[in-house]
């Protein structure tokens, strides 16, 4: 699952770029084993031969998601 948090828009037509602040929840299949992480991700217009001036992903910021307390989720963090 993802929850958009943010979403911020810079540039027109070729120029345009995008800021999108996003958490993504995850469970794996097999253990069941749930984790999360936030990141903000830098995306930037290709030129209009590519599909018409589609998005491409430039770079990201990852975090750990903090639980409703404030602290980092222990539970969800491989060290």
């Amino acid at each position: 699952k993802c929850e958009i948090l943010e979403e911020a828009f810079d540039g027109e037509g070729e120029k345009q770029t995008a800021t999108v602040k996003f958490i993504a929840t995850m469970i794996q299949v097999d253990s069941r084993e749930k984790t999360a992480f936030m990141e903000t991700s830098l995306f930037e217009r290709a030129g209009k031969h590519i599909r018409e001036g589609a998005w491409l992903y430039k770079s990201g910021d990852v975090v750990p998601v903090e639980d409703e307390d404030g602290d980092e989720d222990d539970e969800n963090t491989e060290e």
